[in-house]
């Protein structure tokens, strides 16, 4: 199967059509986050320029472009004017409001949520009005609270407010796993775009191999996967393809595509999150912590 430069297939047209609607519900998540304090600064300014200059699923798009242009003409000569800043606002406003997508599907609204946490913490801070907005929009969108990126956010936020006081260790902590989620870090790297396997990983000091089962998932970069499954068999482990109860081990290899959730692999690390919430005590490590201990 031939990929494009994010690890997708370029045969599929219900790929190309999915893929779309994931970038317009990642676009209006975005724009609702950096919009989300009623203010926009350089910084995020600059991160949805870049964004929308990588999102080549959205070249054509003419919002995009009208995005695109007006940006660029707001930071040529490098002052940001109160009517500028206007401008963009009722152009984000008008994106917000009439960009539609299937707004039953789940997907679409993680999706959402994905580029909203993004946009964000795009300048590497987050307000009170910041921490209120996207309270309130999953508050609205209750249907996905269970469902992964939702819980970590809710969780993290439920033990950041129970107080009614706001910290700002809370804050830091609270912008860390963020970019944790979505592996951004446009401070940085300069990428609006995040590869990151961080966020899921388990810390543990050693590794079990003797009577241990491990299942090996993606693309790894020190050699093919049955040579790094029959390095595992080798130290008396044992190896399955799929996760299950019986796994102790689900170790991901290098990430190629920025849209993990929706490749196989994606899907073990998020069968993996659903058994460990039930008690499994299945551990999620990368290839770097394999390579580690093993």
């Amino acid at each position: 199967m031939t990929l494009d430069l994010n690890g997708q297939p370029l045969i599929s047209n219900f790929n190309s059509s999915r893929n779309i609607e994931k970038a317009i519900s990642n676009l209006k998540g975005i724009l609702i986050g950096i919009t989300a304090d009623k203010q926009l600064n350089e910084q995020e300014l600059l991160f949805l320029d870049v964004w929308l200059k990588s999102e080549d699923n959205l070249k054509d798009d003419p919002d995009c472009i009208d995005l695109l242009d007006l940006i660029g003409d707001i930071l040529e000569d490098g002052i940001i004017t109160n009517d500028e800043l206007d401008e963009l606002h009722n152009l984000i406003n008008d994106v917000i409001h009439y960009k539609s997508y299937d707004k039953n599907e789940n997907e679409a609204q993680i999706n959402e949520l994905i580029g909203l946490i993004s946009g964000i913490v795009a300048d590497s801070v987050i307000t009170n009005s910041e921490i209120e907005k996207l309270t309130g929009w999953l508050t609205h969108n209750h249907h996905i609270k269970n469902e992964w990126p939702a819980n970590i956010i809710i969780q993290r936020l439920t033990d950041i407010l129970d107080d009614g006081i706001i910290t700002e260790d809370e804050r830091i902590g609270l912008i860390e796993t963020i970019k944790q989620i979505t592996g951004v870090r446009f401070d940085e790297s300069g990428s609006a775009h995040g590869t990151s396997t961080e966020f899921f990983e388990d810390s543990i000091e050693a590794i079990v191999h003797i009577d241990s089962c491990f299942c090996f998932t993606g693309k790894f970069v020190s050699g093919p996967r049955k040579s790094i499954e029959d390095s595992a068999k080798d130290k008396g482990a044992t190896t399955k393809k799929d996760v299950s109860q019986n796994v102790d081990y689900l170790v991901v290899g290098t990430l190629a595509s920025r849209d993990w959730r929706f490749s196989s692999h994606g899907r073990k690390i998020e069968k993996a999150f659903k058994l460990k919430e039930k008690g499994s005590t299945i551990n999620i490590i990368t290839e770097e912590t394999w390579l580690k201990y093993a």
